[in-house]
């Protein structure tokens, strides 16, 4: 009985683990203040996808200095992502992205 029990609780666990999800806040920044950043950010959540990854709908501009601005945006993705894997693939692109920073994690 004690191994049953033990195994139902198992199962719970592993059925909740897989539901959970993530919300992640990231920003990146660009290079050049002529660049256009909203074409960037169609091409990151075009180009940078992942099973269990969904990249929120909309993105905010902010201004960093002298005119350049960073995208704000967020993605939810499962346990079986990692937000480090996302922002290596974002700094891939190299020529377009100077940097790629997590603002924030929370469990949904």
């Amino acid at each position: 009985m004690l191994n049953r029990l033990k195994k139902e609780a198992q199962e719970r666990t592993a059925k909740k683990e897989a539901k959970q999800r993530t919300l992640v806040a990231i920003e990146i920044k660009p290079w050049d203040v002529e660049q256009d950043l909203m074409v960037l950010w169609k091409k990151i959540t075009n180009t940078v996808t992942q099973d269990g990854l969904k990249w929120g709908e909309t993105c905010n501009l902010a201004d960093v200095a002298y005119g350049i601005k960073k995208i704000q945006t967020t993605f939810v993705m499962g346990v079986s992502n990692s937000s480090d894997d996302v922002v290596e693939a974002i700094l891939e692109m190299e020529d377009e992205v100077q940097s790629a920073e997590v603002l924030s994690m929370n469990v949904l």
